[in-house]
């Protein structure tokens, strides 16, 4: 299953209170001599519709980024996508402040065929975000199921959600009419929970998913040439399973060392640790063909380790099977690294603090413009701090330290 477009209406930290995210190439796509493609991968013969491989996200503090992601991750999970998440702030999971009913339309690409599903979904009575699970914060209320043949699609029909819908065969209701033949029987409906999407009829229950708490050392044998990327001092690390302890064996030193996972967490550095656990989900990803998402992606990382990371998901090489890297990042710097303009998006609020989520490529149309530069001199406007507040807080950092 591949996301191509979402949006999502009922989320109040965005303008109009709507988020909306492209998944696919919107600019044109050119191959290699060998017919070969990078930063994106081709769906099947007869659809001219390319998959973006990579996605950063940028934007000031408070903006939404990790909103962002956590409302791709919610989506992923009920349309049984296989993805891997690592966040780090604690009780970062949460999606936002939602309105009483949200509405969700998702565009995905499954055995040939494009899909649009809409689906309603609304708030459970007495469950507090904070302490509560998506599945169980939010139940569904009705969805409507849409196909069509992929070789009737076009990118521009995709990014208009209702030219598709035109164009497309309804197939499913959730609720409705009991004599209309597109709604779902009793039979149905006895497996499926307020908290599952019909989609399961087309995506079946094949979702592989994986979320990580901060700084988690993987619990299993890491490859030499991983380890040895974030740190060359380190000879091996060995996980074993049966006695649940890691046997590290640094260069220069005669004997290993045998230890539980809480000394060797606190034995290797930090961007070790993280180095390797982002390796090691960029595989299972990179395996599948699914979805890693990162927020904050250089934590801990050098930059060109993180670029490192980002290039295996570029490559046709080492992503052959078409995963996508989600990433978010503080830093525009990285965004260099990323050879497109369409899988960049800038997370900007206006002076009412409402986020719009603006893809770069429509508001830049030079390519050599390096976007670290366009992001940091504020050609998109709001991509950066305001000057007045950055200057009011030195002014109050002087006074503090002078008066």
């Amino acid at each position: 299953m591949k996301l191509l477009k979402l949006r999502i209406d009922g989320v109040t930290l965005f303008k109009d209170n709507r988020l909306e995210l492209d998944f696919i190439a919107a600019d044109r796509v050119l191959s290699d001599e060998e017919g070969n493609f990078a930063d994106v991968f081709p769906l099947p013969v007869g659809s001219s519709l390319y998959s973006q491989n990579v996605m950063g996200v940028v934007g000031v503090n408070a903006s939404g980024k990790t909103t962002t992601l956590n409302l791709v991750r919610f989506v992923l999970g009920y349309m049984s996508g296989s993805f891997v998440m690592r966040r780090f702030a604690t009780g970062s999971d949460v999606l936002g402040n939602l309105e009483r009913q949200i509405n969700v339309a998702c565009v995905f690409f499954e055995k040939g065929s494009v899909y649009l599903i809409e689906s309603q979904l609304r708030k459970v009575d007495g469950q507090a975000a904070e302490d509560t699970s998506f599945s169980e914060l939010l139940a569904f209320e009705n969805e409507w199921l849409w196909g069509c043949p992929a070789s009737r699609v076009s990118r521009k029909v995709v990014l208009d959600i209702e030219r598709l819908k035109d164009i497309s065969e309804p197939m499913l209701v959730r609720e409705g009419p009991a004599e209309c033949d597109l709604v779902l029987n009793d039979a149905q409906r006895t497996f499926l929970d307020d908290n599952m999407s019909i989609v399961s009829v087309i995506t079946g229950k094949k979702i592989v998913s994986v979320e990580s708490p901060e700084r988690t050392l993987p619990l299993t044998s890491l490859p030499t040439p991983v380890v040895q990327a974030f740190d060359p001092s380190v000879e091996y690390l060995v996980w074993n399973k049966d006695n649940q302890v890691f046997h590290l064996k640094f260069k220069g030193e005669r004997a290993e060392r045998v230890m539980n996972v809480a000394v060797a967490t606190s034995v290797l550095s930090n961007g070790t640790i993280l180095g390797a656990e982002l390796v090691n989900q960029a595989i299972a990803a990179l395996r599948n063909g699914g979805y890693l998402i990162v927020d904050e992606i250089e934590t801990g990382l050098n930059r060109s380790l993180v670029g490192t990371v980002i290039e295996l998901f570029a490559s046709p090489v080492t992503n052959p099977h078409g995963a996508t890297l989600l990433f978010s990042t503080h830093y525009s710097e990285l965004l260099d690294v990323l050879r497109r303009k369409d899988n960049v998006f800038v997370l900007v609020r206006d002076d009412s603090f409402k986020t719009e989520l603006i893809k770069y490529s429509e508001r830049i149309n030079r390519i050599e413009n390096k976007k670290s530069d366009v992001i940091i001199n504020n050609v998109i406007k709001g991509s950066m701090p305001k000057y007045p507040d950055v200057q009011a807080m030195r002014e109050y950092v002087c006074e503090r330290i002078n008066g």
